[in-house]
């Protein structure tokens, strides 16, 4: 039986209500019987009282306290912040438009949602002044069109723009990166202009992309759009009148402080083998990624990860009780996962232990729907060392392996693949219940689990005694894949970092920034005709590339800005 006084200490020193505790209370205790204990962990982990374990919530400070208890009660050692078990670290979660924005033109006061929003790229804040018709917002002297040549007119003005350029919103077109958003506002802000008002040209005008995300980096000025009904409701001319125009943007961003939790196994060896997964879901979708339309659910996330953290408690019983001297053992529950990788990623730039004495990193996600019929299950990474090839299939035993050699992928083995680790990631496939409020816990395999956690067993058995392991690049595992654009400039985009641009964590050999010397670490500031601010600039710059042409591509290396030639 657990410590009460442990217990209940550690239940109030990660902020978990009274309630939450009574119920942790009730827990079932492990029996010894692996089927059983993965039952019960799951039960617990995906259970309506946890409210999928959002990443942030208190519902994931209880997971984390389950968590902790459990590999306390096993005699591990913490190693998290300042002897703590738990390493903490805070991110932006979500960005969204002020519905309580306004816009007043005159004595119009405009109503948001109906006739105005407030756009990706806004700064909040407000502005009062005359407006200006700015046409297109662009300014390309070679395609003989230039809306900004009065700059003395256009200073300290709120500006009119049309969405789109003289020839539609065509990214691959003669205007390319003159229609750009990013372009259009970073001619504003060079110009003088205290406010963006968009509107629609014409009836059949597309929209300018309205999502909001949690990475998107605002410029220094309110940036809105009328709506076509907005349009419609201000009088022919209206950019012409000398009426005073009203801006106020609100931007709402949520941050959270988010937790990992480490433990460790000191063994008294060289070398450490870490094994990982991540025991944060998606809540009730209210993040995004939920594949769930309609009133908001809870996503337990039965096998999305109560499954592979399971999966990692009883390997944490096992080796306790199973000493294997040859190494020590680093146990990671990483939270943010849905989110983009961010406890792994935070964990590999302040690492517990130096990364050059991992040995190798074994991920779990998802290894909860073995099916009886087939007994497949999906090895990725098999590509990262150069001895995984004698050992992933001869230690299969009933199970059927599909391998995969790439060490990149949607998951957190990525991180530390990326440090140059040797990875290997568990995953029993997906189902018509990912990312679902129908993925709950009565659907798990056990037996399955089971066997993958054995098979686990049998692969760490089977290492080199000295515990070194032979790196080696792979291919990115995506490359293969259809992609979302016709070009890929080959980078893996920081999903950590937040400043501004793109930062890069990982280059694919062979691609068009591989060729161009980008490095890990680089910042992308601009590609081409078009500015980088975020994520979504730099999809839309990557859109915009061509076959077969070269352009700059601007980068911020260690704080020097940087111009080179990249070709597609």
């Amino acid at each position: 039986m657990m410590n009460q006084k442990s217990f209940w200490k550690n239940c109030l020193g990660v902020g978990v209500m009274v309630l939450g505790c009574l119920s942790l209370a009730l827990a079932q205790q492990p029996t010894g019987d692996m089927q059983a204990d993965l039952r019960s962990h799951v039960g617990f982990l995906a259970h309506d009282s946890l409210q999928g374990r959002q990443t942030g919530s208190l519902s994931e400070r209880l997971a984390a306290s389950y968590l902790v208890e459990q590999l306390n009660a096993m005699g591990l050692q913490p190693a998290g912040d300042s002897g703590s078990w738990v390493q903490s670290f805070g991110i932006t979660v979500r960005q969204v438009a002020d519905t309580n924005s306004t816009l007043k033109v005159g004595r119009r006061s405009l109503r948001y949602g109906e006739h105005f929003v407030v756009l990706p790229g806004s700064s909040g804040g407000s502005a009062i002044a005359r407006g200006v018709n700015a046409g297109y917002g662009i300014e390309a002297d070679t395609l003989g069109h230039n809306d900004l040549k009065d700059t003395v007119a256009l200073r300290g003005r709120v500006w009119w723009v049309r969405w789109q350029g003289p020839a539609g919103s065509n990214p691959h077109g003669p205007w390319g990166g003159h229609v750009n958003l990013a372009r259009k506002l970073a001619l504003a802000e060079r110009y003088g202009a205290v406010a963006v008002v968009l509107y629609p040209g014409s009836p059949d005008e597309v929209w300018p992309d309205t999502t909001f995300d949690r990475r998107t980096r605002g410029s220094t000025i309110p940036v809105l759009s009328l709506t076509h009904a907005g349009f419609a409701a201000l009088p022919l001319g209206f950019m012409n009148e000398d009426d005073r125009i009203q801006v106020k943007a609100g931007v709402l961003v949520t941050r959270v402080v988010a937790n990992n939790v480490a433990a460790y196994l000191d063994n008294g060896a060289n070398r450490t083998l870490v094994l990982g997964a991540h025991y944060d879901h998606l809540g009730y979708g209210e993040y995004g990624s939920s594949r769930h339309r309609g009133e908001p659910q809870i996503h337990n996330g039965a096998d999305d990860n109560a499954s592979g953290t399971a999966g990692l408690l009883e390997l944490a019983k096992y080796w306790s009780q199973h000493r294997d001297r040859r190494f020590n053992f680093l146990f990671l529950a990483f939270s943010g996962e849905e989110l983009g990788l961010l406890g792994s990623a935070y964990f590999v730039r302040n690492p517990w232990l130096p990364l050059d004495s991992v040995v190798a990193m074994f991920n779990m996600d998802m290894i909860g729907r073995l099916l009886d019929s087939t007994k497949q299950l999906g090895v990725h990474g098999t590509g990262t060392a150069l001895e995984w090839s004698a050992l992933v299939d001869s230690l299969a035993g009933p199970l059927r392996i599909k391998s995969s050699p790439a060490g990149t992928g949607s998951s957190d083995h990525q991180s530390f693949y990326l440090q140059n680790v040797p990875v290997l990631h568990f995953f029993t496939g997906t189902h018509e219940d990912y990312h679902k409020p129908s993925d709950d816990a009565h659907l798990l395999n056990y037996q399955g689990m089971q066997l993958v956690l054995e098979y686990m067993i049998r692969i760490v058995d089977a290492l080199p005694y000295h515990g070194r392991l032979t790196y080696a690049k792979t291919q990115n595992a995506d490359a293969q894949a259809t992609p979302r654009f016709k070009l890929t400039l080959g980078i893996m985009p920081d999903y950590f970092y937040e400043g501004e641009g793109v930062q890069v964590d990982g280059v694919t050999e062979g691609k068009p920034a591989s060729l161009a010397g980008v490095q890990r670490g680089d910042i992308l500031l601009g590609l081409g005709d078009f500015p980088i601010r975020d994520m979504q600039s730099y999809m839309q710059a990557l859109a915009g590339m061509q076959q077969g042409k070269t352009v700059d591509l601007r980068i911020r290396r260690k704080g020097e800005l940087m111009e080179m030639k990249v070709r597609f």
